[in-house]
């Protein structure tokens, strides 16, 4: 038999209540006992499953609320998906379907497993971002192996892939040699400071982050305003020159009006954000620009390229380095 403790909002989803579950239930195995949250991106419901013991997850993409409904069979199938995608074997993953038996849903129990899965939420998100950019399909097992391929606070800095195969039992992982068959070659990590300068009212507003050199414009701009907790959802333009007013005097400027059809950009020297990578934009240390966004409200963040570094074997990026200071809400 195993638990299923659900949040609210698949609570919601199922038309149920926490009233109609008893209070306390023991699971017989650390294998038997998972939580599901569910989750936004694009206004599509993910379902994000971890395990309670090692903290293993998988998210079930873009579903929808009949699968929902059908949460006993939704799980059974993205488990076997998820194994998969982690390199189990045939035996393994057998085994772990056969320990299953009954699904039995539940309220959730432990505020520090919810506290995980919310970054984990976050990861992922960050994740599908990174890939999704150039028109290019997800890598849906990439996503799955960097949600677990993260150091847990909860797990004492172990990996919970390492975690749940101790559960499955069976030879472990090597984490080294599988991180280096997936691992993107000769990947460089900029590291930037990004500064709100805009309706900021002199707070200190600012972001440090990593991300691949090899990524577009377009995709670094909306891990920008990720990490401020904005939505992208309105054009946007880099300007190499920080002390001018963003408009026909600038020289060297990025926008996303280049790559719209039927609309002109409002300078005829504007190169494109989608085509355009960041390497070629910051081609050195100490290299600034001013990041516009929203024409209407004209949001502005100085952005400053403080470090080149290799991508570490197993490095997650884009990842948040430092936050100072909450940024205002984007609709005031």
């Amino acid at each position: 038999m195993l638990l299923l403790r659900c949040t609210n909002k698949v609570l919601k989803e199922l038309n149920m209540s926490k009233s109609s579950f008893p209070d306390v239930m023991e699971n017989e195995h650390p294998l038997l006992e998972w939580y599901v949250n569910l989750f936004y991106f694009n206004r599509k419901k993910c379902l994000l499953f971890t395990n309670a013991a090692s903290l293993f997850s998988f998210v079930a993409h873009d579903v929808k609320r009949k699968e929902i409904i059908n949460l006993d069979k939704l799980f059974r199938e993205e488990l076997a998906k998820a194994m998969s995608y982690e390199d189990f074997n045939s035996e393994q993953i057998k085994f772990v379907n056969e320990q299953i038996g009954e699904i039995i849903l539940l309220k959730t129990a432990s505020h520090s497993i919810l506290a995980s899965m919310n970054d984990l939420v976050r990861h992922c998100i960050y994740s599908k971002i990174r890939l999704a950019e150039d028109d290019n399909m997800e890598d849906v097992g990439e996503i799955q192996r960097d949600l677990n391929e993260i150091p847990m606070g909860a797990l004492k800095y172990q990996f919970s892939i390492e975690c749940f195969m101790d559960l499955v039992g069976g030879e472990k992982i090597d984490f080294i040699e599988r991180r280096k068959k997936y691992a993107p070659k000769n990947i460089t990590a900029y590291i930037f400071n990004i500064k709100m300068i805009q309706y900021c009212e002199g707070k200190n507003i600012t972001r440090q982050i990593a991300i691949s050199g090899n990524k577009s414009l377009e995709h670094f701009a909306k891990v920008i305003l990720s990490f401020f907790d904005f939505n992208c959802d309105h054009c946007f333009a880099f300007y190499g020159d920080i002390d001018k007013h963003p408009g026909p005097e600038q020289t060297e400027i990025y926008e996303a009006f280049v790559d719209i059809d039927g609309v002109e950009p409002t300078n005829d020297l504007a190169m494109s954000v989608k085509k355009t990578k960041i390497e070629t934009a910051f081609k050195e240390v100490g290299k600034k620009m001013m990041f516009m966004f929203d024409y209407g409200d004209d949001w502005r963040f100085l952005i400053e390229l403080k470090e080149m570094r290799d991508k570490q074997l197993g490095e997650y990026l884009p990842r948040l380095l430092k936050s100072v200071g909450e940024a205002p809400p984007q609709y005031r």
